[in-house]
């Protein structure tokens, strides 16, 4: 893209800080020089399951079954609950071995027609991240348009800080109106049939463990110590008969898609 075109994006840019367009007009402004197919937006959070907040060319069928079965296995969500940094991050940069054979990369970008995908994260108040997610058909992201990405981050970041500060300190991304190609966010129930050997107590904790939330963060909705917490998940893991979280949302997957 020409200099005068890249100008006149960051001018919309700017002009877009504190509306309703602003997060169009950054995807236009970090999209101008990196060719791409698709472009997908998500909220990640530490203690919540992210929120899908829009995406161009993508289809609304996949944001469904990100919502419902892959969130769990998404690399850029357990980096940013892991990392809490943003920047730009490639998914090359995150996927070991056990990325690569796993079901977010096998399945979900695969059924999605997805080679490469990269992430750049911005803070978005709390312990909230909002992700534009640049993704390619056919050939991966090469080292110098990555480069281009982070030697522009400052000013992306700038807009995106802007935007905040210009909303205020009540703005909430969540609360704001829907827009095309976003999805709500639904946070999973636990089927009455599935762990009948769990307590009400302890049922409870695995809600909010499969909704994103950390121990300490369980332990204040409980009402409990960080310590009675880990018992208690200790104990659940026990019955369960599993070793890690991870294991505890591949059951209540399976069970879900079994259910259909």
């Amino acid at each position: 893209m020409r200099a005068g075109q890249i100008w006149e994006q960051l001018a919309k840019a700017i002009a877009a800080t504190g509306t309703d367009e602003h997060v169009d007009r950054l995807i236009d402004l970090i999209g101008a020089d990196v060719p791409h197919d698709l472009v997908t937006v998500t909220r990640y959070s530490a203690t919540s399951m992210p929120e899908f907040v829009k995406h161009r060319r993508f289809s609304d069928e996949m944001v469904q079954r990100y919502l419902e079965n892959y969130y769990v296995y998404d690399p850029f969500y357990a980096y940013w609950r892991r990392k809490r940094r943003g920047g730009i991050v490639p998914l090359k940069r995150l996927a070991d071995d056990e990325v690569k054979r796993g079901r977010y990369i096998a399945e979900f970008l695969a059924q999605s027609a997805i080679c490469d995908e990269v992430g750049i994260l911005f803070a978005d108040g709390g312990d909230w991240c909002l992700g534009i997610f640049l993704d390619r058909s056919t050939r991966p992201f090469r080292e110098n348009e990555l480069a281009l990405l982070s030697q522009r981050l400052p000013v992306f970041a700038a807009l995106h800080a802007l935007d905040l500060k210009a909303r205020g300190p009540e703005f909430s991304r969540t609360a704001a109106p829907s827009v095309p190609g976003a999805s709500p966010r639904k946070e999973p129930k636990v089927p009455e049939e599935l762990w009948p050997e769990l307590s009400a107590r302890e049922r409870e904790l695995v809600q909010l463990a499969l909704a994103g939330h950390p121990t300490a963060t369980i332990a204040q909705r409980l009402g409990i110590t960080v310590g009675t917490a880990k018992n208690h998940r200790r104990r659940i893991y026990e019955k369960l008969d599993i070793t890690t979280e991870r294991e505890l949302f591949l059951q209540f997957f399976q069970h879900r898609m079994a259910a259909g």
